[in-house]
């Protein structure tokens, strides 16, 4: 780190707003083309990087570095990228999870020999789960329906088809993944019809 960048650091660290302002002035565009390309959207970047100079100055009291302003900056700014993206595959993760639930709970429902189908909606559904389901690929669509519409565990369908209970985890997985878009348009009525089986 140079004499002057020292000198703006130190002023910076004493709460001096124009040495915020001058280091703010000087790199956020640049951290801004650095972070878009972790991001790959300009309002999500800026915020970021927004961000990473509010926390900057809330904590400028313990503001030290060892190395310079600029390597500090843009450290601060991949971690932000890189924590952003974690939560949002996390956030995604759960999302996904939660559909995968909800669809594997509307087929047990409907798989069930005494469930009533109510109106032309439920019917609806019913004939579009099974649709899908018979689109599956065949190892696929067999381990599926063993498990979801025969109610065998994974070891009694792995023992029958002679796979790994590895092997019916994935294909089951693989089932309910191809299942949650093709069904994503009946969501709203999974969640109602599940709501109402509590």
């Amino acid at each position: 780190m140079n004499a002057l960048e020292k000198e703006l650091v130190i002023s910076f660290r004493n709460g001096n707003q124009k040495a915020f302002e001058l280091i703010f002035k000087t790199y956020y565009k640049r951290l801004c083309s650095y972070a878009i390309t972790f991001l790959h959207q300009k309002e999500t970047t800026e915020d970021l990087v927004k961000d990473v100079f509010i926390r900057m100055w809330e904590k400028r009291g313990d503001f030290n570095i060892t190395t310079s302003l600029s390597g500090y900056l843009f450290k601060s700014t991949r971690n932000a990228c890189l924590n952003y993206l974690s939560r949002e595959k996390e956030k995604n993760r759960l999302i996904s999870e939660n559909e995968a639930n909800l669809i594997n709970m509307q087929i047990d429902l409907h798989s069930g020999h005494d469930y009533p189908i109510a109106n032309l909606i439920e019917q609806e559904l019913e004939v579009k789960i099974r649709g899908e389901v018979d689109k599956l690929p065949q190892q696929c669509k067999e381990i599926f329906k063993l498990s979801r519409f025969e109610d065998l565990s994974h070891k009694q369908i792995a023992k029958q088809l002679n796979i790994s209970e590895n092997t019916v985890k994935v294909q089951i997985y693989r089932a309910l993944s191809k299942l949650r878009v093709a069904l994503k348009p009946y969501l709203p009525i999974l969640i109602m019809q599940a709501i109402a089986q509590l």
